[in-house]
C-alpha cells in the first residue's frame, strides 16, 4: 500500500496551522500567559532544590567521615578521663 505523498504534505502543512492557530490564541490569553509563568517559576524551584540536594549527597561521605573521627576522639577522651 502506497501513501500519497502530497497527502502527507497536506495533512502536515494542514497540522501546523492548526498548531500555529492554537499557539496564538493560547499566547493571547492573560489566565494561559500566568499559568505558564507560574510552571516556569516552579520549574527554577525544582531544579533549585534538586541541585542543592546532590550538593549536599556529594558531601555525606564527608559528615560521615567526620562523625566516625568525633566518636573516636569522644572514646578517647573517655577512656582518657576515666581509665
Amino acid at each position: 500500500m502506497t501513501v500519497d505523498s502530497g497527502f502527507l504534505k497536506r495533512l502536515r502543512s494542514r497540522g501546523e496551522e492548526v498548531f500555529t492557530q492554537v499557539s496564538a490564541e493560547l499566547s493571547s490569553s492573560p489566565r494561559f500567559m500566568q499559568a505558564m509563568a507560574g510552571a516556569m517559576r516552579g520549574k527554577e524551584i525544582l531544579c533549585d532544590e534538586v541541585a542543592t540536594r546532590q550538593r549536599l549527597i556529594r558531601r555525606l561521605p564527608r559528615f560521615e567521615d567526620e562523625g566516625r573521627n568525633i566518636g573516636i576522639a569522644a572514646k578517647a577522651a573517655r577512656k582518657a578521663l576515666f581509665e
